[in-house]
């Protein structure tokens, strides 16, 4: 046969003895040897049911994951038939790589969207408790170095780095941590942007706990599942509105004031503006805008409080970039 690297033909009788010696390979356990023999019917569009199996497990016992991962995705979207048992490798790969978090999202789906034969959901059902449980272990362990780091570097006054720590730990279960982020929210001396973080991940982790913010002089009461996200809150969707004719005529601009009001809401997070501060925050950042891009600018607000909105966006803007830099 032919095949894409030139016109070599992949006679009978070796595809044969390849294969033979190959799965005899495997069977003695004598993967790198089963690989050589087997990999060439792969590249030569040669390979079988057999053959796909055999590449697989040797690649898995040769922690060669990636290349295994490959084609058993790619199996498990061809050989339909045969897709609970590509569906089982899978599995075993994403297990030997510690990917519990994959695999009990994978058989969620599966459990939830597929009609599984008995004996196969038995099995995987199997698979997805022992994934989850070493999942909860992982995610326990990680979380508890996570927090003593993030406490090490409350004790450093080191707000990168707890700033770090926190983005790590939103890819954690938030519940088995709310205790210790009580006191930390209502402390003055924590930097707000950390507040915004914390608050931020227990929003996203649906904490329905009501509990205590103190930020900018202020102390507020939050539930933080019920609390909006930045970018849908209603307020901050008006101040973009009034905006919008700067989106029209200085496109340029627009992306800078809308930076800067989502960097002052995110900073102020919890606080959202209200009604009242809405045509001041405009005003506010118009002048910065054309501040920043030396435009001239009629002034048609009361300059004292203005100028207070102006410096207020202006230092959450030099804090966030400092602390989060982007």
């Amino acid at each position: 046969m032919e095949n894409n690297k030139g016109n070599i033909v992949m006679f009978p009788t070796w595809k044969t003895n390849l294969q033979k010696e190959g799965l005899q390979a495997l069977k003695e356990k004598r993967y790198q040897d089963a690989v050589r023999s087997l990999q060439p019917l792969l590249d030569y569009d040669a390979a079988n049911h057999d053959v796909y199996t055999g590449l697989l497990m040797s690649w898995i016992e040769l922690g060669e994951f990636d290349e295994a991962e490959e084609l058993c995705k790619k199996q498990m979207k061809i050989e339909i038939d045969h897709y609970y048992h590509y569906l089982h490798i899978y599995i075993t790969i994403l297990f030997q790589t510690n990917r519990y978090q994959d695999i009990v999202d994978l058989l969620d789906e599966v459990f939830e969207a597929e009609d599984v034969p008995h004996q196969s959901r038995t099995q995987l059902w199997q698979m997805y408790e022992v994934s989850r449980k070493l999942l909860e272990d992982y995610q326990r362990e990680q979380g508890e170095k996570l927090i003593n780091d993030f406490l090490a570097a409350m004790d450093k006054n080191d707000i990168q780095k707890q700033w770090s720590m926190v983005n790590h730990l939103k890819k954690q279960p938030a519940l088995p941590h709310v205790e210790t982020f009580r006191p930390i929210l209502k402390d003055n001396l924590v930097h707000p942007i950390i507040k915004s973080a914390v608050i931020e991940w227990f929003r996203d982790s649906h904490i329905e706990d009501q509990m205590q913010v103190q930020k900018f002089g202020q102390i507020m009461e939050v539930v933080p599942g019920k609390l909006n996200q930045l970018q849908s809150d209603y307020i901050i969707k008006q101040i973009q509105m009034r905006l919008g004719g700067i989106e029209q005529n200085n496109p340029s601009m627009y992306v800078i004031l809308d930076r800067l009001l989502y960097r002052y809401c995110y900073v102020r997070f919890p606080l959202f503006p209200n009604e009242n501060e809405v045509a001041i925050i405009v005003e506010a950042l118009k002048q910065i805008g054309h501040q920043y891009l030396q435009l001239p600018y009629h002034e048609n607000t009361n300059k004292e409080d203005v100028q207070k909105y102006i410096e207020e966006i202006e230092l959450c803007e030099q804090h966030y970039a400092l602390i989060i830099g982007e």
